[in-house]
């Protein structure tokens, strides 16, 4: 079978990818990082896609970890069995490995002084204790300099299966270090009582509420959507989906109407960092996707529970640290759902009303990092829109509130426990190639007219126009009070209307940018959260937002370090940065477990189609509408 130069390696290709790195100069006793999909050079694949050229060859990327405590990529081309690239992180530290994760649990439960220092809190049962292992940021540790650590939090969860965020073992961690599995230190702060607090949420910890009935999602003809590998089809629009280690779910190749939209969209990268001071969560800074891996903590969904109707699943194949294959089953949902009204409008002279039901198309996928549960949905709407959501479960990180004590960047959520303030900051890449490759961005927001000859009775405003021409340009920040939006066409075209085809980007959710001060480490590592918009010219390594691997490093090049050369963007290839997040105040309802929170945006035609590309959607079957009254 001739597989779609976009579709992920096949358990066999990952296992040549793994065969032919191991080869490679220093690479025989490897760690595997991760192994994926090398995707074919943009150039070649839009010659195969749009002008019937060559079909570009099959390409393996193997990320690893040498003897020499070096980080590689490794390319394979996979129509020849060589090595096509060998390119060095000089100075990079490789994500936490599952491996490390239990090793480091293994370790800590065993530590004497570990041991010592429960036993002063009375625990001796270490069954009881639960280990989170986390990634250290880079904070000045005096052990940082010579090791790559990890930090280790205990909590008291007692039997298994209760929630240990109710029982923070409070001021106590151990320093791990990650390549020698062994822990190198016990540092405690000032110790406080265990909370008593009630943290369970399972089936059967409450009465369940009462008068529910059955809500059926049948779709009796099948669906409308039609699958070729991981190439996908539904009604007007084309796309690819597929699952990277790193970046989770990406989708490829988008297309409506045969016209194209969007190449490549990922979440470039995303950062959790805390607000409270005290040293014991001060240097809590997670890049879940750098430092953990969107992909590898990919869920496999479950019908009925994760997804509900007609529901049909891709399964990802991955590699663990030996290169052997990794599979997830569902780890993609495709399905539509009825969204509620298109459009509608009832005339008031002849009483005809013409009304249109709105359905979507949805691929989605789901990780777990630690306590937090992600779902990322792409929906694809019938006028054209493709809209983004992110939703946040799961469980808050917690820490102890002792009697009397100030609280400085956390809320109380039950009897001595508390929550800390933080922020989710999802940065996704969108190479958008808006009926063309070649793309302008202009900002247009909203501008009040001061009274005078153009406005003699003040009510008037307009639209104001800034177009973007160096990257220092496409460095913005949301303004609903403005409506802003970013409008990204291609001006070497006209839409009827003699004006650029574009796409907007509109927000759909407020977000505030990166709140940690410029002197904190977190500011230097995720500097992408300075802004919510960033435009770079199309470089195809210049792919996450804070750096390939940016564990335990300062500076790894991403968005601020190459934006720094203001390189031109204006009608030329290019890439948006939009982030998306909450900034979590903590709240009671959010304990034991969250209710979802959401955040996101939206693409949207503007300027696309001459006229409303929804007037073809047929009627429901059983409307009661389209009758003159």
């Amino acid at each position: 079978m001739t597989l779609h130069p976009l579709h992920p390696l096949t358990p066999d290709e990952i296992r040549r990818t793994a065969e032919v790195a191991r080869a490679a100069e220093g690479a025989a006793d490897a760690v595997f990082i991760s192994i994926g999909t090398r995707e074919p050079d943009k150039d070649a694949y839009l010659a195969w896609a749009d002008a019937g050229g060559p079909r570009p060859s099959r390409r393996g990327r193997a990320a690893i970890y040498d003897a020499q405590r070096q980080v590689r990529e490794i390319t394979v081309d996979l129509d020849t069995g060589k090595i096509a690239e060998d390119r060095h992180f000089p100075g990079a530290q490789p994500p936490i490995t599952p491996d490390e994760y239990v090793a480091a649990e293994h370790a800590v439960k065993q530590d004497p002084l570990m041991l010592e220092a429960l036993a002063k809190r009375g625990i001796t049962n270490m069954d009881d204790v639960q280990v989170d292992v986390l990634a250290a940021a880079k904070m000045g540790h005096e052990l940082e300099e010579r090791h790559r650590i990890a930090r280790c939090v205990p909590y008291l969860r007692g039997p298994l299966g209760k929630n240990g965020y109710a029982r923070p073992i409070e001021s106590l961690l151990a320093i791990f270090d990650l390549d020698a599995h062994r822990v190198l230190a016990i540092e405690e702060y000032d110790v406080k009582p265990i909370p008593e607090a009630n943290g369970e949420y399972a089936l059967g910890t409450v009465p369940l509420r009462e008068g529910f009935k059955t809500i059926d999602i049948v779709q009796p003809e099948g669906v409308s959507f039609t699958l070729d590998g991981n190439r996908i089809s539904w009604l007007d629009w084309e796309l690819s989906a597929s699952l990277d280690a790193q970046e989770g779910l990406v989708i490829h190749d988008v297309r409506f109407k045969g016209r194209r939209i969007l190449h490549r969209a990922s979440c470039a990268e995303m950062i959790v960092p805390y607000g409270d001071p005290h040293p014991m969560h001060n240097w809590r800074t997670y890049f879940d996707a750098g430092e953990y891996g969107l992909g590898a903590c990919t869920n496999s969904l479950v019908l009925g529970c994760d997804c509900v109707g007609d529901i049909t699943y891709l399964d990802s194949h991955l590699a663990d640290g030996k290169g052997d294959i990794v599979e997830i089953a569902n780890a993609i949902c495709l399905h539509e759902e009825d969204h509620s009204l298109l459009w509608k409008h009832t005339d008031h002279g002849s009483g005809l009303v013409e009304n249109r039901r709105a359905r979507r198309f949805v691929v989605n996928s789901m990780a777990t990092v630690g306590n937090y549960d992600y779902a990322f949905r792409w929906n694809f709407g019938l006028d054209g829109h493709i809209e983004l959501e992110v939703q946040l479960h799961g469980i808050i990180s917690t820490m102890v509130h002792a009697p009397g004590e100030e609280l400085k960047g956390t809320n109380l959520v039950d009897s001595g426990l508390s929550g800390p303030h933080h922020q989710h900051l999802f940065c996704f890449r969108l190479d958008l190639d808006v009926d063309g490759t070649d793309n302008t961005v202009r900002e247009i927001e909203a501008e009040a007219i001061p009274v005078g000859p153009d406005n003699p009775i003040g009510n008037a405003f307009r639209s104001k126009t800034t177009v973007f021409k160096t990257e220092k340009d496409g460095m913005r920040n949301a303004n609903d009070t403005l409506a802003r939006a970013w409008y990204v066409g291609n001006p070497n075209k006209q839409n009827a209307i003699g004006g650029p085809p574009s796409y907007r980007i509109v927000p759909m959710h407020g977000v505030t940018p990166l709140l940690a001060q410029p002197e904190s480490s977190v500011y230097q590592r995720a500097g992408y959260g300075r802004h919510i918009l960033w435009v770079t010219p199309y470089r195809e390594d210049e792919r996450h937002a804070a750096g390939t691997f940016p564990y335990g490093t300062i500076g790894q090049p991403g968005l601020p370090q190459w934006t720094e050369a203001d390189r031109p963007i204006e009608n030329t290839d290019l890439v948006c940065w939009y982030t998306v997040g909450v900034t979590h105040f903590i709240r009671t309802e959010d304990w034991p477990i969250m209710p979802v929170a959401r955040a996101g945006f939206r693409l949207e035609p503007a300027g696309f189609f001459d006229r409303n590309p929804a007037l073809d959607v047929p009627p429901a079957a059983d409307s009661c509408c389209h009758r003159e009254g």
